[in-house]
């Protein structure tokens, strides 16, 4: 496929676009609501131990959703394996007045990531795919023959050399995934969103976060099980963690929540995206309650054998033997930090390890984080989105603070 100048083609392509799109503009300035005062709220505790703690983190939730104007904000936290708390605050729908639940179900980005490489992690477990050998191992029909020698290893951990969305130069596919229109019926065919794009680098030797490198992985987990990639989703997340809500976000749900924008202190519905195009790395979507049972089925051993856990859960390196750039693992972040994430102005005692993963989608996002010290696990979801991450993701600190504080005082 011809390519020109990035610039050029990007300018030839969205121009007649932004024309078309110009009656969207009515759009843009009618259906603003404001998000109400007085919103619901409710809480689940699991374990009694960790009463006093819950109606901490439960107090938080509902101020912290409050503070970041969210018309809904979930959590949930388990320890040890087990969910000891789970709240909501707000609306899943503000037009109906639809109150936000423990299992409503969000879109959950990138966040789709990491769910991804712990559906690739079982494959390991189970001898159906090896991370170092060719991919081609398992794909003969790659659309691009210099895929070919990546390995699942650079994939997960994005040093393959594929493009992200700002990189990709096969045109058709840059304004598809801008768009996010077009119906993808297969991981398969959603890799014609970038199957010409140029690579960015020899594979291995630099560090180039994409989606595209995810969904790839995917495909190629497709292929070595000979299921469909939602189906293997559901044979060995869902049904063995007895999950309730993952899946596709694009498919309908009976508590998924409405995804909305924001304009100051209003919001209106997020307008209508298809994102099958890219359902590993970012188009899957899960309640907070479902996101925590599968970081937490991490510390079983018989879901997922321990030295795979730190295989996953250790940044990779480049050929030159230096640690990539984002301290990336397989499919996770990790940080050792003196502080909880985001959480700048509270140092703790000691510096604490977590292994994460977050997700900014239309109209939502989500947030994994791992204390494997602990076996601690929280997630979070609201259905916005917050120009500055750290305005969503800080909004964790204060509700595991009270966990935290209860299991181990010392960090405080």
């Amino acid at each position: 496929m011809l390519k020109l100048n990035v610039k050029i083609w990007k300018i030839l392509v969205l121009l007649p676009v932004l024309v078309i799109a110009t009656p969207a503009l009515w759009y843009l300035n009618t259906g603003w609501q404001q998000i109400p005062d007085q919103v619901p709220a409710t809480q689940q505790i699991y374990q009694d131990e960790f009463s006093s703690a819950a109606q901490s983190a439960f107090r938080s939730l509902q101020q912290s959703r409050a503070q970041q104007q969210m018309p809904a904000l979930t959590a949930a936290v388990a320890w040890q394996g087990k969910l000891i708390w789970a709240g909501a605050a707000g609306y899943a729908d503000i037009s109906t007045q639809r109150a936000a639940s423990t299992q409503s179900q969000f879109r959950i980005g990138s966040t789709s990531k990491a769910v991804t490489a712990t559906a690739i992690a079982r494959a390991v477990a189970a001898g159906i795919l090896k991370l170092d050998v060719p991919i081609s191992r398992y794909k003969a029909d790659l659309p691009n023959p210099k895929w070919r020698e990546f390995s699942l290893r650079q994939l997960l951990s994005h040093t393959a050399g594929l493009p992200g969305y700002e990189q990709n130069d096969d045109w058709r596919g840059f304004v598809q995934s801008w768009l996010k229109q077009r119906h993808f019926p297969d991981v398969d065919d959603g890799l014609q969103i970038f199957d010409d794009a140029t690579l960015q680098y020899q594979p291995g030797h630099s560090f180039l976060y994409s989606s595209f490198d995810v969904n790839l992985a995917s495909s190629v987990l497709q292929s070595a099980s000979q299921t469909p990639f939602l189906d293997y989703l559901q044979l060995q997340l869902s049904l063995p963690l007895q999950l309730q809500s993952l899946g596709a976000a694009h498919q309908p749900h009976k508590e998924q929540v409405t995804f909305y924008q924001s304009k100051a202190n209003q919001v209106k519905p997020h307008w209508s995206v298809d994102l099958s195009q890219k359902l590993a790395g970012g188009g899957l979507a899960a309640s907070s309650i479902d996101l925590v049972s599968i970081g937490s089925a991490w510390f079983d051993p018989a879901f997922i054998p321990p030295q795979l856990q730190q295989e996953f859960w250790t940044p990779q390196r480049l050929a030159d033997g230096s640690v990539n750039p984002q301290n990336y693992a397989l499919g996770f972040r990790r940080t050792e930090h003196g502080n909880l994430y985001c959480d700048k102005d509270n140092p703790l005692k000691k510096t604490i390890r977590y292994i994460h993963h977050g997700g900014v989608s239309d109209g939502a996002q989500s947030w994994l984080v791992i204390y494997p010290d602990y076996q601690l696990v929280l997630a979070m979801n609201t259905n916005i989105v917050k120009e500055d991450f750290c305005d969503f993701a800080l909004q964790a600190a204060g509700i595991l603070r009270p966990f935290l504080q209860q299991i181990d005082p010392s960090l405080f």
